[in-house]
């Protein structure tokens, strides 16, 4: 078995706040039933297809950043700011690979959005 990644965790201090603003951004389902401070969500596509919401009283932003695919990085990340993240980086082209952006979300955290090459 290969050491693919599975499921991964988005810290926040709210959680229905960020699962509202990642359903809102990325059209996630979200399953709120696992009680106040943890949410699950689904995004239907791919390998990782979920992941969840663990709630901390305090964030830490590390230097992990999470990419999400997307086909309109410009798009999402105006997307991103009308919902209340910061834009941290424009669409960038990687040559020969793709394109990405970076935006933080409402906790802080670094999420990177990718569009590969075709």
């Amino acid at each position: 078995m290969g050491h693919t990644i599975c499921h991964l965790e988005i810290p926040t201090t709210d959680v229905k706040r960020s699962g509202e603003f990642y359903k809102q951004l990325f059209g996630w389902d979200m399953d709120y039933g696992w009680g106040p401070d943890y949410a699950l969500f689904n995004t239907g596509e791919g390998v990782l297809t979920g992941g969840g919401f663990d709630r901390k009283d305090k964030i830490t932003p590390g230097n992990i950043i999470i990419y999400i695919q997307a086909d309109d990085i410009n798009g999402m990340l105006e997307k991103a700011v009308n919902l209340g993240a910061k834009k941290v980086k424009e669409r960038t082209e990687i040559p020969n690979v793709g394109w990405f952006g970076i935006f933080t979300d409402l906790d802080g955290n670094t999420i990177g959005l990718f569009t590969p090459k075709k």
